[in-house]
């Protein structure tokens, strides 16, 4: 517990961290493509998915559309509209950890922000079904705009706080880094931290393990 009271901001990812859903989520997003692709060109994005964990739908989607398909003129919000009821049902299907209320009802005097790539029509019904709203309040930031950009509001809103960043992703680890935040790796949930070109970071087994337990160093 010693390690949290470092930090004045703890900063949440959902998808992979909190919840259970990254699987669900990408036969969701793999499904809203299929209809507009073949077979050899779904099964070239199924790995390129499966290998980008972190990024968003805007961005697997851009890279569907202009790499794969290669097709500019392809309207994204096909597959937005298919993606879009079929990922909250994903998200409220998944198994979440009961460790993070634990973790919450021990850590006091935290500023506690959730950092999503859940899309904002949906975050609010998600926190509530998950019963985290009172947790988070107003400090749900999901997307658009992307996790980039985000992140700059949350340094800009606490310049001079420290910040950690914990998530299941490189990704959220990058920009983590460039925002001046720490970053701790998740395993629970994730997809692993395989081939990372990101170092000097905290890693743990699971949300449970970081109520007893000191995170160690990747270096």
């Amino acid at each position: 517990m010693n390690f949290l009271n470092k930090f004045d901001v703890l900063l949440f990812d959902l998808d992979g961290l909190l919840i259970d859903s990254l699987d669900a989520l990408s036969k969701s997003l793999v499904g809203a493509v299929s209809t507009f692709c073949e077979d050899v060109q779904l099964q070239e994005f199924i790995r390129y998915d499966k290998e980008n964990p972190g990024l968003s739908r805007f961005e697997k989607i851009d890279f569907f559309i202009h790499k794969i398909l290669k097709n500019d003129s392809f309207n994204p919000e096909l597959i937005f509209n298919k993606f879009e009821n079929a990922s909250l049902l994903a998200r409220k299907n998944a198994k979440m950890s009961i460790d993070f209320f634990t973790l919450n009802s021990l850590i006091h005097g935290k500023i506690w922000i959730l950092l999503t790539n859940c899309d904002n029509d949906q975050l609010k019904e998600v926190v509530s079904w998950f019963g985290i709203d009172s947790i988070f309040e107003s400090n749900l930031f999901g997307t658009p705009p992307s996790k980039e950009i985000r992140a700059k509001e949350i340094r800009l809103r606490y310049p001079n706080k420290n910040i950690l960043s914990i998530s299941d992703s490189e990704s959220d680890g990058l920009i983590a880094k460039s925002n001046n935040f720490d970053f701790l790796y998740v395993e629970e949930f994730s997809r692993g931290n395989r081939n990372w070109g990101l170092n000097n970071y905290y890693l743990i087994p699971s949300i449970r393990d970081l109520i007893n337990e000191e995170p160690i160093i990747i270096n």
